[in-house]
């Protein structure tokens, strides 16, 4: 708090295997609470990429980025979300990847995948998905946020971290003063059940038929 964010000291902390990556060791070595506390910290950048794309983009952009930038990454090899090169990143922006009337999932990190899928999946019923790549957790893309709450009236947000203090609760008090229905997917308040990574998210519905 004090030397990174405080100072303002050109810092880059690199969470390798954040969230329930370690699977089956169980609930001691999962990180599901690091956004929550970082996020209060003034001054401090929190960020995590969705792919290898995204995240070879994002080492390229904090080079010279002179603020302390919290990273955080998964362990194993996730699904590609974008197919080239050619995608807009900038520091505090989200990206849209499909458009829709109906409902907004947003996610961040290795969910992005799923929440993409998900809505694929949707579409098939004549549900209309937008779909939102929050990266930047701080700072955030609020009018991102506005702006799927007032076009599609609905919101579901997806992290691997707590359902307390993270990319869910980020955008309800985003959204507070104008409220929508919002559904936070995320660990609950308990001890995380033991198994691989995709069988947590599997358990907890936070894969594409888990938010489907």
């Amino acid at each position: 708090k004090v030397d990174l964010a405080y100072s303002q000291n050109n810092v880059k902390i690199l969470g390798v295997s954040g969230g329930v990556a370690y699977g089956a060791l169980g609930a001691t070595h999962h990180s599901l609470h690091d956004i929550a506390v970082l996020r209060t910290f003034p001054g401090m950048n929190i960020v995590l990429p969705c792919d290898a794309r995204q995240t070879k983009k994002l080492v390229e952009f904090l080079i010279d980025y002179p603020e302390p930038v919290y990273v955080r990454v998964g362990r194993a090899a996730v699904p590609d979300v974008y197919e080239n090169d050619d995608f807009d990143f900038a520091i505090g922006k989200a990206n849209r990847l499909l458009d829709g009337t109906d409902l907004t999932i947003i996610g961040t990190g290795e969910t992005v995948y799923h929440a993409h899928q998900a809505a694929l999946e949707l579409r098939k019923y004549g549900i209309s998905v937008r779909v939102l790549d929050m990266s930047f957790i701080k700072p955030c893309d609020e009018e991102a946020v506005l702006k799927a709450a007032s076009e599609t009236g609905r919101i579901i947000t997806v992290e691997e971290h707590s359902q307390y203090g993270g990319l869910g609760a980020m955008v309800t008090e985003i959204i507070s003063e104008n409220p929508v229905p919002v559904k936070i997917l995320g660990i609950p308040d308990e001890n995380v059940v033991h198994g691989s990574s995709s069988e947590i998210f599997a358990h907890y519905g936070l894969d594409a038929p888990g938010i489907v």
